[in-house]
């Protein structure tokens, strides 16, 4: 027998913040895309070279990019869902690194940012993206 008087919605019936799925979509896609130009930038080297080597490749070029893929799942999981503060220190942590990545890239090679093969505007979409999905509240206030 329920005895509370509270009368306000339980807190599932309140819809997602929009902001945050747009925020955490932006970053989980430019993720992606980092993921993406690593592998293939990764790739075209490992091919040119006779002399490469395949476990670092494996280990340097697609486990790095599987990494950047998994914590883009995270992220798209975690804007859509609220997945859980494991979930969300993920995505501050891989928010903060994509920012340190940008401020990096723009400090040492400037030319590099309009580069789509490079981590320029990857990074650039990624790091404030997750950021912002990692700081806003994961449901909307009535």
């Amino acid at each position: 027998m329920d005895t509370t008087t509270d009368t306000r919605p339980l807190d599932r019936t309140l819809p997602f913040s929009r902001p945050r799925r747009i925020a955490g979509g932006v970053g989980a896609l430019a993720l992606a895309g980092l993921g993406v130009a690593h592998t293939v930038t990764n790739a075209v080297g490992f091919a040119a070279d006779p002399e490469a080597s395949w476990p670092l490749f494996l280990i340097v070029g697609a486990g790095l990019s599987l990494a950047l893929w998994a914590i883009a799942a995270v992220a798209w999981r975690y804007s859509r869902r609220g997945a859980g503060r494991g979930a969300r220190v993920v995505v501050l942590v891989a928010g903060v690194l994509c920012g340190a990545l940008a401020v990096n890239v723009l400090r040492v090679h400037p030319e590099v940012v309009l580069s789509p093969a490079g981590p320029g505007p990857w990074s650039l979409a990624a790091g404030p993206a997750l950021l912002v999905a990692a700081a806003l509240p994961r449901r909307r206030r009535s």
